[in-house]
């Protein structure tokens, strides 16, 4: 790895699942991209965090269609919509690899991280190189989570060193491709359900967790395992990675935190 990695980042920014989706009335029908918060839609805050990143080379959002007419605060490259999370997310690695084969990582994002700042960003991209793995996967205990935003109410996996929540952000090497589709695709469907997602890595695995016996290595090494990739879960102590906005009431701490955020630099 060089000394100055190059990395391009890529932003999922698909269209709500439809009226079932509780944030259906703030979408009105358009993605959860371009909600508004503190004066920006919601996909501005993430972008304007890689774009301050001393890392990241290039930004890549897919499936927001540009007659949005969203103003970035620098260039963007679009992707159009592949249909679901994992066909966006292997489009836009597909267009990076096409277009920047040179890159020494890929960045991945939601659209709805929009607390992470450049500052974050840059940690997390350093944390990760100091290993050589194909996959990093950004986790947040619950203390750090709770402090951070009390009330958030994020989904946890119960292992012996803590309770974790998953992370919107991930690194991976270009290296790596989605070689099992299929469990890929069961991931992503599971992505919000950690239950469903210790089923995927098998029975044993499964059993370790519902009865707090399975620890992050052991997560880590079954995933590896099963996966056949050589992935690391990344602990962060920054709780904006895991903030994600998939609930009115998150909705609402991100906003209250954005616009006092903003009133603080006036």
């Amino acid at each position: 790895m060089n000394a100055q990695p190059s990395i391009a980042a890529i932003v999922t920014a698909g269209r709500s699942s439809g009226e079932d989706d509780p944030l259906a009335a703030y979408i009105q029908n358009g993605p959860k991209a371009l909600i508004p918060i503190a004066g920006k839609p919601m996909v501005v805050h993430v972008v304007d965090a890689l774009a301050g990143s001393r890392y990241i080379r290039h930004i890549v959002v897919v499936a927001l269609d540009p007659a949005a007419g969203v103003k970035f605060s620098v260039p963007v490259e679009y992707v159009p919509d592949a249909g679901g999370i994992l066909a966006n997310t292997e489009a836009g690695m597909q267009y990076v690899l096409a277009h920047y084969p040179d890159v020494d990582a890929l960045l991945l994002s939601s659209c709805d991280v929009p607390t992470i700042t450049p500052s974050i960003v840059d940690a997390f991209i350093e944390e990760c190189l100091r290993t050589d793995h194909d996959l990093y996967y950004s986790v947040v205990e619950r203390p750090v989570m709770e402090t951070r935003f009390p009330g958030s109410r994020r989904s946890y996996i119960h292992l012996t060193d803590g309770d974790f929540a998953g992370g919107d952000v991930m690194l991976m090497r270009p290296s790596l491709t989605l070689s099992n589709r299929d469990l890929w695709q069961d991931l992503a469907n599971a992505r919000k359900n950690a239950l469903q997602q210790a089923r995927l890595v098998g029975l044993w695995t499964f059993f370790k967790l519902v009865t707090h016996r399975l620890s992050l290595a052991d997560a880590e090494r079954r995933v590896q395992k099963t996966l056949r990739i050589y992935g690391r879960a990344v602990p962060f102590p920054y709780a904006e990675v895991g903030m994600d906005v998939d609930k009115p009431f998150q909705l609402e701490i991100v906003r209250a935190d954005l616009e006092a955020r903003a009133a603080s630099v006036q």
